[in-house]
C-alpha cells in the first residue's frame, strides 16, 4: 500500500477556441454553440511504476475539467493532451462547492509490449494514481505516462486492494493507408480489474488508461480469447490552432474490437490510446463509418503554469460512430475517448 500524500490544487479560468470547418467527405454544418466551460484544474503527484512513497520530487500531472453543453459531457484533460469523458449529470446540475482531488490509492500496472510473452522483470510496469474528483464526484485514474480516466464512484468503495489481472493480448491498428493487417503495428495490452471498485482498468504499453465495467466473473485462464475485429476508422483530427479542415489535417487510424472475455467494446487508435465500452452485440444494420458531431479546442495547463497564457492548446474532434450511436472524442495526441449511447 502506498502512503498518502495530499494533491495540490489550481484553479483558473481557460482559454477555449471552437473549432470550424467541413471535414470531408461528408459535409457536416457546425451549429453556433457556447464553447465548453472550464470548472477547475487540478495539480497531482503521480509516481513512476515501483516508486513506493511521495517525495520532493515527485512529477506532477496538470488535469484540467470542463463541461460541454453540446454534447453534455464532462470532459478531462491532462497536460499531455489525454482525454477521458463522463456523462453530465442530468439538467446540467451545478459542480459540487468541494472542487479538490482526494488521493485514494495507487497502483502499479505491469504492461508487456506487443512480442512479450511472459511478465519479467524487465516488464515496463506503470504507476498510477487514483484520485476522487470531488466537484464531479467521479474517480480520477492518472497514469505516469500523463493518460487520464474518469470512472463512476461505486456505492462499495474501498482503498485497500490491489489490482487483479484478468488477461492480455495483442491487438493491430492499421494505419490510414493500411487496408490490411497484414504490415499493421501491435501493441500490448492488459486488463485488470481494481479490486476498489470493481471496475476494469485497460492499460497498453505506451501507459494509455481506459476504465470499463467489471464483467460478471474472471475469465477463464484456460480459455482466453483472443480480440474480435469488428471495423476500422479513419478520423480527421485538426489541431489546437487549425481552423479548418484541409489536405494536410492530421488523419488517425482507429481499430474496433470485442474483447469476448469480458464483453466489452474497445476502440484503440494507432498512436496507442484505447478506450472501452459495454458491448451490447448489435450493430445499427447497414450502417457504416461516422457523422462529425463538432469540435473543441481546449487547453490543458502544466504542473508548472498556474494560469493558461502559455498553456497547450489541444484540438478535439467529436464523431458519432454511426454503428453504434457511441460518440467518440479524439485528441490530435491520438487520445480518445467514449460516451456510449
Amino acid at each position: 500500500m502506498r502512503k498518502l500524500i495530499a494533491a495540490g490544487l489550481v484553479v483558473a479560468s481557460a482559454g477555449l477556441l471552437t473549432l470550424a470547418g467541413t471535414p470531408a467527405p461528408a459535409a457536416a454544418q457546425e451549429k453556433k454553440v457556447a464553447p465548453p466551460k472550464h470548472l477547475y484544474g487540478h495539480n497531482l503527484r503521480v509516481r513512476p511504476g515501483g516508486t513506493p512513497n511521495f517525495g520532493p520530487d515527485t512529477p506532477r500531472i496538470g488535469v484540467e475539467l470542463f463541461q460541454d453543453e453540446a454534447t453534455k459531457a464532462i470532459i478531462a484533460i491532462s497536460e499531455t493532451g489525454s482525454i477521458s469523458v463522463a456523462q453530465a449529470a442530468v439538467g446540467g446540475a451545478a459542480v459540487a462547492t468541494d472542487k479538490t482531488c482526494k488521493w485514494l490509492t495507487a497502483h502499479d500496472l505491469n504492461c508487456r509490449k506487443a512480442g512479450e510473452s511472459d511478465f519479467t522483470q524487465k516488464t515496463k510496469k506503470w504507476g498510477v494514481e487514483l484520485f476522487q474528483d470531488k466537484g464531479t464526484n467521479r474517480l480520477l485514474y492518472v497514469c505516469e505516462s500523463g493518460s487520464i480516466a474518469l470512472a463512476p464512484v461505486p456505492g462499495g468503495l474501498v482503498v485497500d486492494r490491489g489490482p487483479k489481472w484478468f488477461h492480455g493480448m495483442e491487438p493491430k491498428v492499421r494505419a490510414p493507408e493500411q487496408e490490411k493487417f497484414d504490415s499493421a503495428k501491435k501493441f500490448g495490452v492488459e486488463i485488470f480489474k481494481d479490486e476498489n471498485t470493481n471496475g476494469l482498468l485497460y492499460i497498453t504499453e505506451t501507459g494509455a488508461i481506459a476504465p470499463a465495467t467489471s464483467a460478471a466473473s474472471a475469465p477463464d485462464q484456460k480459455n482466453l480469447k483472443a480480440p474480435k475485429t469488428q471495423y476500422g476508422l479513419i478520423l480527421r483530427v485538426r489541431g489546437g490552432d487549425e481552423p479548418n479542415f484541409t489536405d494536410k489535417t492530421k488523419q488517425m487510424g482507429v481499430e474496433v474490437f470485442e474483447d469476448p472475455n469480458v464483453n466489452t467494446l474497445f476502440y484503440i487508435t494507432e498512436a496507442g490510446f484505447v478506450t472501452a465500452c459495454p458491448y451490447t452485440g448489435k450493430f445499427v444494420a447497414d450502417a457504416k463509418g461516422v457523422t462529425w458531431r463538432g469540435a473543441l479546442a481546449l487547453r490543458a495547463r502544466k504542473s508548472t503554469e498556474n494560469d493558461f497564457d502559455k498553456a497547450k492548446k489541444y484540438g478535439i474532434e467529436v464523431f458519432e460512430d454511426n454503428r453504434t450511436g457511441n460518440l467518440l472524442f479524439v485528441s490530435e495526441t491520438g487520445s480518445v475517448a467514449v460516451l456510449p449511447k
